[in-house]
């Protein structure tokens, strides 16, 4: 849609913006994923980062996400996708995980999922690990039809 008048016109970030944001994203980013149990090298499987690097650049601020990964980004660090969208874009200061979060989740899981999601989310990394793998083995076999 075209800007009209009574649009005011956002200013462009400066740099020094532009680096605080990547640094208070990044910070998240390393936090969240300790809070979750998972490696750098789980964030590299999980999202097809061919390096350490990318993901050790994101989490001290040298790189920003890259935009076409935002939502998948969400989704390993077990966020909201819109909100995760709204703090990376500069557009809030931070995210919501806590419980009014996880209110919205459930709203959309069964109680079931709920129930798993709740126990996963206890367990160590190399048992996490070890539960996706069977879940992909599972989803194979049930494309399958075995």
């Amino acid at each position: 849609m075209p800007r009209t008048s009574a649009q005011p016109r956002r200013k462009s970030p400066t740099e020094k913006e532009r680096l605080d944001l990547r640094k208070r994203v990044g910070t998240f980013v390393r936090t969240r994923r300790q809070q979750l149990g998972l490696s750098q090298g789980d964030i590299i499987e999980k999202l097809g980062y061919v390096s350490r690097n990318s993901v050790s650049n994101i989490e001290t601020g040298r790189e920003g996400l890259p935009a076409k990964r935002i939502y998948a980004w969400a989704d390993v660090l077990e966020v909201p996708r819109d909100a995760f969208f709204r703090f990376v874009t500069g557009e809030t200061k931070r995210v919501e995980v806590g419980a009014k979060a996880m209110e919205r989740e459930a709203a959309r899981v069964s109680t079931g999922e709920s129930e798993l999601l709740a126990l996963y989310r206890k367990l160590p990394a190399k048992y996490k690990k070890r539960i996706r793998e069977h879940l992909q083995e599972y989803a194979e076999l049930a494309r399958s039809g075995s």
